[in-house]
């Protein structure tokens, strides 16, 4: 190889190298930067956030930046986020445009069906869904709550979250045997849990009072 070929070649590296540097190491400290910025400045009194527009347009700053590597993370986080407003707002309205939000940057990422916590992603669109739920009356939202936990289910079949998930999911569709069939299960593994045993114990009297003659105690007497 002559001297220029060599020199050529050398240019070349060199570039690459800084490329590797720029969009494997700067771009995503860039995001995380922009990311907790935005956050301290939406707790600042002196700059609070205004409206739901306002949060979106804050969040989606450091959202939409450009990186290789991060965007999940941040999602995971923006949506837990998300969550606390959700669990505070009396507002239906408000809730339905947050969900929507947080669907839009989800949805590329679940569609992935993959990644270092999936498990995580799906079970924080159920807690979200199963919250907006319980704000607004829209069983749409339990109807997705109960679908992202079902997956988060296969996926983890003793992992805790979706399988409490599904227990409130079905005890709130009024699904008497698929909450004990759940319960049962959580019970088997954590047997004691106090606040699901309540629950079963609950559920085995309403069992008991709908199979019982109308007007008729259980005992038949």
């Amino acid at each position: 190889m002559n001297r220029t070929s060599k020199e050529i070649v050398a240019v070349i590296v060199s570039f690459f190298i800084l490329f590797v540097a720029w969009y494997g190491s700067y771009l995503p400290m860039r995001k995380a930067e922009i990311y907790i910025s935005t956050l301290q400045g939406m707790q600042s009194q002196t700059n609070p956030v205004t409206s739901i527009a306002d949060l979106e347009n804050r969040i989606s700053v450091p959202l939409d930046a450009m990186s290789p590597i991060g965007q999940e993370e941040l999602v995971r986080n923006m949506a837990n986020s998300v969550l606390g407003f959700v669990q505070q707002s009396q507002d239906a309205t408000s809730t339905a445009e947050l969900i929507n939000f947080v669907t839009g940057y989800f949805e590329p990422i679940l569609a992935q069906g993959k990644g270092m916590s999936f498990g995580q992603d799906v079970y924080i669109m159920g807690a979200i869904n199963e919250t907006a739920y319980t704000k607004t009356g829209d069983k749409t939202y339990l109807d997705a709550a109960q679908k992202y936990y079902l997956e988060g289910e296969a996926l983890g079949p003793n992992r805790p979250q979706p399988l409490y998930g599904l227990f409130d999911v079905y005890r709130m569709e009024g699904d008497m045997a698929d909450a004990v069939m759940i319960g049962n299960k959580i019970l088997a593994n954590w047997p004691d849990d106090q606040t699901v045993q309540k629950g079963m114990a609950q559920l085995l009297i309403q069992q008991t009072a709908s199979s019982s003659p109308q007007g008729k105690p259980a005992n038949g007497k």
